[in-house]
């Protein structure tokens, strides 16, 4: 990390163990990478510059970013010398109850815009996190998150039933689940083919139009989310980087700085020193 940065990362059990962090960036860049959870951020200050589903984005104070589970994204810095940000992390299981209940499927929300400018929102989602470091009451907490996330739907999420989905997205997503269950094997390019039932070149291209992740590259991802729920454990970054399926201590140092601008230690640190 460069001097004059910082990531602190928290959790809030009050909100089911809802992970947030609040960052200060100036020269530190995010490769591609992608959540296990949703990621709702605002940027208190300075520009943060990231690419996400094909395009690129300017996101200027007070405004939102939202980032869906394995969708692929980087993060820098934009105009100036940095950006100021915080983000929460709903999981996916989360969203998709609240999704049921306000529209009566589980699908998992899908959101029209990378970047939300809307001032009642950036609102709310400050109101909250200023709760959350001050340590509101929970009752309190838990009315400004299920606020926050049913307006969030209810205005910027697309409507389920107009989402399509053909056999050939089917067959790419059982080789998207089988990466995800099998994350710590080294799996060869004919056994996923063989998932999926084509061929294995259609199976590269086919992957990375949905995801934009090689299938590589989308297994070396849930490693990485793995990771982080055992650092929280308390596991050394040795030891996660045999239970995970990495090289060496190394290889999942370098891909874990890559996706959160921070080492394993350092990171696992934050939960272990309060």
């Amino acid at each position: 990390m460069h001097a004059n940065e910082f990531c602190n990362v928290f959790t809030c059990q009050t909100l089911g163990g809802l992970e947030m962090i609040e960052a200060h960036f100036t020269e530190t860049v995010f490769g591609k990478h992608a959540h296990a959870s949703f990621v709702i951020s605002v940027v208190d200050a300075g520009v943060m510059y990231f690419s996400h589903r094909g395009e690129s984005h300017n996101t200027l104070p007070g405004q939102l970013s939202i980032v869906a589970p394995d969708e692929l994204h980087t993060g820098s810095k934009g105009k100036g010398e940095g950006w100021r940000y915080r983000a929460l992390y709903p999981s996916e299981e989360r969203m998709k109850e609240l999704n049921h209940s306000l529209f009566g499927t589980a699908q998992t929300p899908y959101f029209r815009q990378s970047v939300i400018n809307d001032a009642r929102l950036s609102l709310q989602m400050r109101s909250l996190l200023d709760k959350l470091t001050c340590g509101s009451e929970a009752l309190d907490l838990e009315e400004h998150w299920e606020r926050l996330l049913v307006n969030l739907l209810l205005q910027q999420s697309q409507c389920p039933s107009k989402l399509t989905f053909s056999k050939a997205q089917s067959n790419i997503e059982s080789v998207r689940d089988l990466l995800a269950d099998c994350y710590q094997q080294k799996l060869s390019l004919d056994e996923i083919a063989q998932q999926a039932g084509i061929s294995k070149f259609h199976l590269i291209k086919e992957f990375k139009r949905y995801f934009q992740l090689t299938p590589h590259q989308y297994q070396i991802q849930q490693r990485l989310n793995h990771a982080r729920a055992q650092l929280k454990r308390g596991f050394s970054a040795v030891d996660i980087a045999l239970n995970c399926g990495f090289h060496d201590q190394s290889h999942f140092t370098k891909a874990f700085v890559s996706a959160m601008g921070i080492t394993p230690s350092a990171y696992r640190q934050q939960f272990f020193t309060r």
